[in-house]
């Protein structure tokens, strides 16, 4: 998912209810406190977490989407870490889809798994599919199942549910994930977010724009470039949603973010390049507009050669969340499972942390100094724009972006 088609062929709105309160944004803000990280990209209008038990918070029924076919038997939707561990070790191995390397440091959560239970992990091959090549393969190995796991957009875990494609499985702090960024039945979870940024080559752009209006005013000549087509990609279209924000408009108002880079195009600064590692590091882009994250662990992977700063624009970022889901014939189904407690665990959260995400339970935790020494002045979080959670909203959006990309973008 990261500098490849990283989220998806079809943004394909099936969002869940609202975000966090503010409340709760304001708590991951003061974990934050100290130069960390300010916002959760998951922080709305009101407050859904859940505040019941493991047992009592579970929904009885099958551990299938509704209408699928089983081809292998189920597992319980919970199952007793004990049992799972020993059954996880029999397996030995983990198959993941779309989680590489240097993605929400994929590597290390990979390797720990490794170290606690000397599972290995496959995880490099198809570390480049977005979240609708995941799903679709899902469904098309149900008679001859590879995949065990995937990280998508937490737009796709209701479609890959309504599809079929996975199974259910609450992990034993299903409680404390919030209710608005899990599915009641189990199919898949929010573990993580991130927030959309510029990641610039001062070198090769010149300056560094704080700002969609330095962005849009500056001399940036073939430099600015977004990660894949917004008519494909979720964090492209986030970058659209996000132009609309910073240019007067909104998720009712997308067009003023396709005519913010119609004007980048018309200036001659918008490249079709994307927005990947390589890109930056090259030259090839002199602005990278994706998330922060991704844009943050380039920093770090480059150590200088080139520079680069990652800025949250000031008039105008907006938040967005990704999901964990399994896959319903999994060949490996208690390591999946597995891995699900442990990146929902407090060391597999602060693993992740380490590649700079936002953990869902960021609020439960608490962040050693190393770690927090290492996160981006908080100051940049505070105009954040909430994730967008209106399904019908964004499929409008989505459908005007596809329809005015093309002829006011590309010139097609």
């Amino acid at each position: 998912m990261r500098q490849y088609p990283d989220e998806a062929e079809q943004y394909i709105a099936k969002f869940t209810a609202s975000l966090l309160r503010r409340r709760s944004f304001l708590k991951w803000c003061a974990a934050f406190s100290t130069g960390a990280l300010i916002t959760q990209v998951a922080s709305c209008t009101q407050s859904t977490t859940s505040t019941s038990s493991p047992s009592s918070s579970m929904s009885p029924g099958s551990n299938m989407a509704s209408g699928a076919s089983p081809t292998t038997g189920e597992l319980p939707v919970t199952i007793a870490m004990e049992e799972l561990i020993a059954k996880a070790k029999q397996e030995g191995q983990l198959r993941a889809y779309g989680m590489p390397p240097d993605w929400a440091n994929w590597k290390g959560c990979f390797d720990s798994l490794k170290t606690k239970y000397g599972i290995t992990s496959i995880y490099e091959p198809e570390g480049g599919l977005s979240s609708a090549e995941e799903v679709q393969k899902f469904l098309a190995e149900v008679n001859k199942p590879v995949g065990d796991i995937a990280d998508v957009g937490i737009l796709f875990g209701p479609e890959a549910k309504a599809k079929g494609a996975t199974a259910a499985y609450k992990v034993s702090r299903w409680a404390d994930i919030p209710d608005n960024l899990k599915d009641p039945d189990g199919h898949w979870a929010s573990n993580y977010g991130g927030v959309l940024a510029f990641a610039v080559n001062p070198k090769k752009a010149g300056s560094v724009p704080k700002s969609w209006a330095e962005l849009l005013s500056g001399n940036f000549s073939n430099m600015v470039a977004i990660n894949g087509d917004p008519r494909q990609s979720n964090s492209a279209l986030l970058a659209v949603i996000t132009a609309a924000y910073a240019n007067g408009g909104s998720i009712d108002d997308i067009e003023k973010g396709v005519d913010a880079f119609a004007k980048l195009k018309k200036q001659g600064n918008f490249t079709p390049a994307k927005a990947d590692t390589a890109g930056l590091q090259s030259g090839e882009v002199g602005i990278a507009i994706k998330p922060d994250f991704l844009g943050l662990t380039d920093r770090d992977k480059f150590a200088g050669n080139p520079k680069i700063e990652v800025v949250i624009p000031e008039d105008g970022a907006v938040a967005t969340s990704y999901a964990q889901i399994i896959n319903r014939v999994a060949p490996h189904p208690y390591t999946a499972r597995l891995f699900q407690e442990y990146i929902f665990s407090d060391e597999g959260q602060l693993e992740m942390l380490k590649g700079y995400v936002r953990p869902t339970l960021i609020d439960k935790l608490t962040i050693p100094a190393d770690i927090k020494a290492k996160l981006p002045d908080a100051a940049q979080y505070k105009k954040v724009v909430p994730a967008i959670v209106d399904t019908q909203k964004l499929e409008a959006a989505k459908k005007i972006v596809t329809e005015q990309w093309g002829p006011k973008v590309l010139g097609q």
